[in-house]
């Protein structure tokens, strides 16, 4: 009897997620059905990509001010995101079933997700605080005799280009963009639309980019030339472009996560 009673109450794991293949091709369909999302919903669309706008001028404005801290700011806003595309992804949500895009909504569920959310945002957070120590050690080491000063940071920024100062930013930019891609491809949509953990998101989400590598390196391609593009308008078409990315990407984990 007593074994009979451990049996009971013995559960059986969740299976894992299953990764699907997707052809090298997908991403341009993703990226079509994210404008038919946008254009089913422009007033929210663009409210999200409004506030998305708004934290990169204030990122802007803080690398300015500060430019010494530029790559923990820069690091920040590569790391809100994916955050602030939560409620795209739920915006996604509600317009595949059919449902009027309501922002109190997004936030409730955003709420009932918070504790995985959270635990995946300190993730995220850990690697940024990581990779801006890394960084400094990083210029205190290489550019011992060539360390750049906050005036040739600003140069940088504005656009006065030292060339050890720029390999240094896009090599660190290119290394941290790819560690935050790989992890949170599918992750944050994942945890929004069936509450996994953080672990289990990532894991789903490192095995679609090995597994789809060839449609998620495009898929990759294509964020970076958008994102530039909206970079180039003074962050202006972003608020076009941010919310387009963030209903494709819910369309990405679809496709690939059952």
């Amino acid at each position: 009897m007593p074994s009979q009673a451990v049996r009971s109450h013995h559960t059986t794991p969740a299976p894992a997620p299953t990764v699907s293949r997707v052809d090298i091709g997908e991403p341009l369909d993703w990226l079509a059905t994210g404008v038919r999302r946008f254009a089913e919903a422009p007033a929210a669309s663009l409210l999200y990509g409004a506030l998305f706008v708004l934290a990169c001028w204030g990122a802007l404005a803080l690398t300015w001010t500060l430019p010494w801290f530029t790559i923990a700011f820069l690091t920040g806003l590569l790391l809100l995101g994916p955050f602030l595309a939560a409620g795209l992804y739920v915006a996604a949500r509600q317009l595949e079933a059919d449902e009027p895009v309501a922002i109190h909504d997004s936030l409730a569920l955003i709420w009932a997700r918070r504790t995985n959310l959270g635990l995946f945002v300190l993730f995220l957070g850990l690697i940024a605080a990581a990779w801006v120590r890394f960084s400094a050690l990083l210029f205190a080491i290489k550019f011992n005799t060539l360390s750049p000063s906050s005036d040739s940071i600003t140069g940088l920024l504005a656009g006065h280009f030292d060339p050890v100062v720029t390999l240094f930013f896009l090599g660190i930019g290119l290394l941290l963009a790819v560690a935050v891609f790989v992890t949170s491809a599918v992750s944050i949509p994942m945890i929004l639309d069936r509450d996994v953990g953080p672990l289990t998101a990532i894991h789903t989400s490192l095995r679609a980019c090995r597994q789809n590598w060839p449609a998620m390196t495009l898929w990759a391609a294509m964020i970076v030339a958008l994102t530039g593009f909206g970079i180039l308008t003074l962050f202006i078409g972003l608020v076009v472009i941010f919310p387009v990315l963030g209903y494709a990407t819910w369309e990405s984990y679809r496709r690939m996560v059952a």
